[in-house]
């Protein structure tokens, strides 16, 4: 495990990063054909999970391995956050799943893809939209010691965090107690993704996409900037987290969202 020196180290050098959308699973897929709707590219489901035109309602699976739960409080706060922006006049509610992985670590986007071929439960049925939501219990093998991924949306209704990443960041972070904090930030940003931000599914109203760090917003203070996540290091307070700005807000409800 990384000494509290090297973790504060990396922490003010702003190098945590998070991994968006450079895979698309739709390829690589092992169950091409059942349940295909949950298995498009990232944010190709946008105006349907923002509007309430086809699907009144959202289901959310929260899957994890054994010791890999997030916090009380990030589930807590996962459905205020998404009763903001979804227009779902019927509700959105919450299944927890335990899973077994049985796989070694770290895990690429193929073992992702095959975990939730594997378990996910929760699909589109009739007006409810399914989505799934995983913490992994390995870390990405992309990591170094100076740049870590936190999450991943990576298919039109499917994410990953790296619950052990976020974990061990927790555990030896300047700020001690943050769990919650790093992990509602880290879902929020992937949420964004699947909402089709920034200009990745949800078309652009005006001009604000950080072109060279691929669908994200070049306003600093925006939860969908490149390098946000960085700001929830340094605070324990939810209340402080960033959150969709004005250019983000009006791309969301223009496409059918609140």
């Amino acid at each position: 495990m990384k000494s509290l020196k090297q973790l504060a180290f990396l922490i003010l050098s702003l190098l945590f990063v998070l991994s968006c959308d450079d895979d698309d699973p739709t390829t690589i897929s092992s169950d091409p054909v059942e349940n295909a709707a949950n298995k498009q590219p990232l944010g190709t489901s946008a105006n349907e999970l923002l509007s309430s035109d086809e699907f009144t309602s959202v289901r959310v699976e929260i899957a994890y391995p054994e010791g890999f739960r997030p916090t009380n409080n990030t589930i807590n706060l996962l459905i205020p956050f998404l009763e903001e922006r979804l227009n779902k006049p019927d509700g959105i509610t919450l299944v927890e799943s335990t899973i077994t992985t049985n796989k070694e670590g770290p895990y690429d986007i193929n073992d992702i893809v095959a975990i939730e071929d594997a378990n996910r439960s929760v699909f589109n049925n009739g007006d409810e939209m399914g989505v799934w939501l995983f913490f992994s219990d390995e870390s990405n093998p992309t990591d170094t010691d100076t740049s870590v991924v936190l999450g991943t949306a990576y298919r039109n209704t499917s994410m990953v965090i790296y619950e052990k990443t976020l974990m061990d960041i927790s555990e030896n972070t300047i700020t001690p107690g943050n769990r919650t904090a790093i992990e509602t930030g880290t879902i929020r940003h992937e949420f964004g993704h699947i909402f089709g931000l920034v200009n990745g599914g949800t078309p652009l109203t005006s001009d604000h996409q950080d072109e060279e760090n691929g669908r994200h917003c070049d306003v600093e203070d925006c939860l969908m900037y490149f390098q946000t996540v960085t700001s929830i290091f340094n605070t324990s307070n939810t209340d402080s987290l960033p959150d969709f700005d004005t250019l983000c807000i009006q791309d969301l409800q223009a496409n059918g969202g609140l």
